[in-house]
């Protein structure tokens, strides 16, 4: 399997490629059927995107997977007792339920199904917008293969499928995908509302293993390379028609339909020329476009943010405690000091009882000499009494002045408390997005070592393959000088013969003259022996 890991992890590297570059000048991808506008570059990179997509989340997957309900996210169906609210939902239910058994158990031949892997993703994701209850709306699909092909149609238009797979391959991954909000307890329905809420929300993680095999992607380092190249992806605003023909993707993986999801089209690496990749694996080709120097500088840039982050947050949750320690030492000193002057008014109350009361009756006599009877009803006390009266008033106007800077503090610091909380909160979400953004940058930083690695592979392949080469032409050459020092005595031997030819036929045209002058004059002496015999 890990040849097959290699050619998935090189065809998706490359396929995201194209995508990137075939959507640089307009990063809005709209797919559906008879769009006279759509450009062909581009639709094609895009179903070579969701096969390679479609591949990876299937490979090493297990056979047998836990039976997961597709309806337990939705609480409309059932009431507090467990109890069906609605008897439509019934009868959907079971409708749905009969026609996906029937289109299972009708084919010939078995079919990869992560639709639980999906499910139980969702399900360690803390969101309220979960995308398996749009498909699973989608009554057109009947089997988990076609309802985890509209999950990653789903995905890709939320933006959210690299977050997802990150999740997947890191188990300690705790962030929420973009696009997605966390649901929040309502302050109305008290704490036990929110607990409620938090039990119902929390469910046991299984093992990646329990879902796929040792030797999947998903497992292997691959699969976090293949989660970092997916980031690239956010990007670009995917729009896809899931209207109509919805039931093609049920089809098995045999099939050719219109999405055509199904078949990896490994023979796009052979479109190239002998000089296109002698370019692409070129020694400049191979380091020119990886600049780990600028990733590792970014890496340390957000190490030390991160520092100064955990430290400030550090500090800030010392004052915190301390601006706490502080307000309850001055709740109890207002406290003591309400005690206090509590007792003083008791001890005033009580000096005014003890002073003696006089001209109970001048209520009744007139006013004389300027003085109304209001007056003349008050009583006179002594002049000790007097002067601590006015001694335990002025402390009490100290007592009342304090209480109120106290209390004016006490507000000052509750709003400090209250802006140091929410500087905390921003400082947790900004550490949580910094740390999700290195785990990123490592991703990133583990597939171009992977690539660089590769690369310095092929070149030192080539580089055996051109020293053989090398060698093999140097033996041509040693064989191209021998044949031509032999084929050089060859013609001088051809020569030589042409010359002894030559000599010979001029010998034969000698002889030839030579025998027919014997003949003309065996011909006269013949003609002389007939005359001389008449």
């Amino acid at each position: 399997m890990e040849i097959e890991r290699a050619n998935l992890l090189a065809f998706s590297r490359m396929v995201i490629r194209d995508v990137l570059q075939n959507t640089s000048e307009n990063p809005h991808v709209i797919m559906y059927e008879d769009d006279p506008n759509a450009e062909p570059a581009v639709i094609t990179a895009v179903k070579r995107l969701l096969t390679i997509v479609e591949h990876c989340l299937c490979h090493g997957l297990r056979r047998s997977l836990p039976i997961i309900d597709d309806n337990s996210y939705s609480g409309d169906a059932f009431t507090n007792g467990g109890f069906l609210r609605h008897s439509n939902a019934i009868f959907k239910l079971a409708k749905d339920r009969c026609l996906a058994d029937t289109s299972i158990h009708g084919q010939s031949f078995l079919q990869p199904d992560p639709w639980p892997v999906l499910l139980h993703l969702e399900q360690l994701v803390a969101s309220c917008n979960r995308l398996s209850e749009t498909v699973n709306t989608m009554s057109e699909l009947r089997t988990g293969l076609g309802k985890s092909r509209a999950w990653i149609l789903q995905a890709l238009m939320q933006k959210s499928l690299s977050a997802y797979f990150q999740h997947l391959v890191d188990g300690e991954c705790p962030q929420v995908p973009p696009g997605l909000s966390v649901p929040q307890p309502s302050s109305t329905n008290g704490l036990d509302t929110a607990e409620d809420e938090l039990k119902s929300t929390t469910t046991k993680r299984l093992p990646r293993e329990f879902f796929y095999h040792p030797g999947a992607l998903l497992l292997n380092d691959e699969g976090v390379v293949f989660a970092g190249l997916l980031v690239g992806l956010s990007s670009i605003d995917f729009c896809f028609a899931l209207k109509d023909n919805l039931g093609e993707l049920d089809y098995p993986l045999s099939f050719y339909v219109r999405f055509q999801l199904h078949v990896i089209p490994y023979h796009i690496f052979m479109q190239y020329n002998v000089e296109q990749l002698d370019r692409l694996f070129s020694k400049q080709n191979s380091y020119a476009h990886v600049n780990l120097t600028s990733v590792i500088d970014q890496k340390s840039l957000l190490e030390d943010m991160n520092t100064r982050l955990r430290k400030r947050l550090d500090c800030a949750q010392v004052r915190q405690v301390a601006d706490e320690e502080r307000t309850t030492a001055l709740t109890t000193q207002v406290d003591a000091l309400k005690l206090e002057n509590r007792s003083l008014r008791i001890a005033i109350d009580h000096f005014k009882n003890r002073t003696p009361e006089t001209g109970t009756n001048t209520s009744e006599l007139p006013p004389q000499n300027g003085v109304s009877s209001s007056d003349a009803l008050q009583p006179h006390p002594c002049p000790e009494v007097e002067d601590e009266l006015n001694r335990l008033r002025n402390e009490n106007e100290e007592k009342s002045i304090l209480v109120r800077s106290l209390r004016a503090q006490l507000s000052e610091n509750q709003s400090h408390t209250i802006q140091l909380k929410s500087e905390l909160a921003n400082s947790r979400t900004l550490l949580e997005q910094k740390q999700l953004l290195i785990r990123q940058l490592e991703g990133k930083t583990r597939g171009l070592t992977t690539i660089v690695e590769q690369m310095r592979e092929r070149l030192a392949s080539v580089d055996a393959e051109k020293a053989s080469l090398d060698r093999v032409l140097e033996q041509l050459r040693l064989q191209v000088s021998d044949l031509q020092t032999r084929c050089s005595l060859q013609q001088d031997d051809s020569r030589i013969q042409q010359e002894l030819l030559c000599s010979l036929q001029s010998q034969l045209k000698e002889r030839t003259t030579e025998v027919d002058q014997l003949q003309a004059t065996v011909t006269e002496l013949n003609t002389c022996k007939a005359v001389c015999a008449r």
